[in-house]
């Protein structure tokens, strides 16, 4: 590769400290070089971070696809509709395609792929939560979660170091109730078995702010807003993009943050604060 980088460095270097400055210069942009094919090339840590993410994320949703047995055509359309969402390219909408009808598969194991996602995005928390966040808006969008479904999202949420009761507390999140053993609850004071026995039901009413932002109706304003400080924070979608989400899907943790936002305002209105 030509070493662009040390050579401007150089040129910089030699027009303001002559020879000397010049071998400064080639040295400083050597490292600057060095360290931007570090991160963005096309074997950088990001990089690898972001194929991993994107094959491991279409190849569940081929998988939540064929829970049941069949792949309707809603699953299809609601495929479909993610990949417009991001924006993808004609390259990358038939890599998609592809990975999504392998993950459907009858016996096909989606597990390896969700495991190096889960290794190569180490402890970014934020990233595996807006991967399995997908999953549950991908698996919810017909308004359940079947019990086949709620398996395999149980299973890459174990796969990703998500502990269980954090994972349930996402789907609440997302205006379902837990339910354990034919009985109804919050989650909280329920045993976190397997997924077949625990399931969740859609709420009938409009979507809970508090919900939304994971907190009760009689907490504080000052604990409500901390909770909504931290989900900005951890969806903010610059933050995501540099810990390795890829490009494409800037636009859904936007929208994810515009959600968490109206939730907030909703509550100040409804507060008076």
């Amino acid at each position: 590769m030509l070493p662009i980088g040390a050579i401007i460095g150089a040129a910089l270097g030699f027009k303001a400290g002559g020879f000397l400055g010049a071998i400064l210069g080639w040295w400083l942009g050597t490292q600057v070089q060095n360290w931007l094919a570090d991160e963005f090339g096309a074997g950088s840590p990001k990089t690898r971070i972001q194929d991993a993410y994107f094959k491991a994320l279409f190849l569940s949703l081929g998988k939540l696809a064929k829970a049941d047995g069949r792949v309707s055509e809603e699953e299809i359309v609601r495929a479909r509709r993610i990949m417009q969402r991001m924006n993808l390219s004609e390259a990358q909408k038939k890599q998609a395609i592809a990975l999504f009808n392998q993950g459907k598969q009858a016996n096909f194991d989606i597990r390896p792929a969700v495991a190096e996602f889960s290794r190569l995005a180490a402890r970014s928390f934020a990233l595996k939560q807006m991967f399995v966040e997908m999953l549950l808006d991908a698996a919810s969008a017909d308004g359940k979660i079947s019990p086949e479904e709620w398996k395999i999202l149980l299973m890459v949420a174990e796969l990703l170091g998500i502990p269980q009761p954090i994972f349930v507390m996402l789907a609440q999140m997302r205006g379902f109730a837990y339910r354990a053993g034919g009985a109804e609850g919050t989650g909280r004071s329920h045993q976190y078995q397997s997924g077949y026995g625990a399931g969740f039901r859609p709420q009938p009413q409009r979507e809970d702010p508090y919900q939304v932002l994971g907190v009760k109706r009689e907490d504080s304003r000052a604990t409500i807003r901390k909770a909504y400080k931290k989900l900005m924070s951890q969806h903010h979608p610059d933050k995501l993009v540099a810990k390795g989400l890829p490009p494409e899907m800037i636009e859904i943790a936007k929208e994810k943050t515009q959600k968490i936002t109206a939730a907030w305002e909703q509550i100040e209105r409804e507060r008076g604060w």
